[in-house]
């Protein structure tokens, strides 16, 4: 019976502001996000334990704290996100979180 390992070796990913770095590609998870994981708080390099499918470069798997799995998919940054767009961007979630407090407190 083949191991998880021998389908999928296991690799190690850097965690960058842009997301998690492996050969020569990004990738992101929701878990990623929802933790916040790319907000770097402190100048240290970290590394996260992966596996990989050597026949597929669009996915690989995450080994999260608990030992448990989650998939990161390949991200393209094709949008250019310059500091002006990332600024914007960032502006509009804050809108969107205020209105959804404001619809909240409206209800009660």
């Amino acid at each position: 019976m083949e191991k998880l390992f021998d389908l999928f070796p296991p690799e190690r990913a850097e965690l960058t502001e842009n997301g998690l770095f492996f050969n020569g590609n990004l990738y992101s998870c929701s878990i990623a996000i929802k933790e916040q994981w790319f907000l770097l708080k402190e100048d240290i390099f970290r590394e996260i334990p992966i596996y990989v499918d050597r026949n597929d470069n669009e996915y690989i798997l995450v080994v999260l704290n608990d030992g448990s799995l989650t998939i990161a998919y390949r991200i393209f940054d094709e949008t250019g996100m310059n500091e002006q767009n990332i600024l914007i961007y960032q502006e509009t979630i804050r809108k969107l979180k205020q209105q959804l407090k404001n619809r909240k407190r409206a209800r009660k």
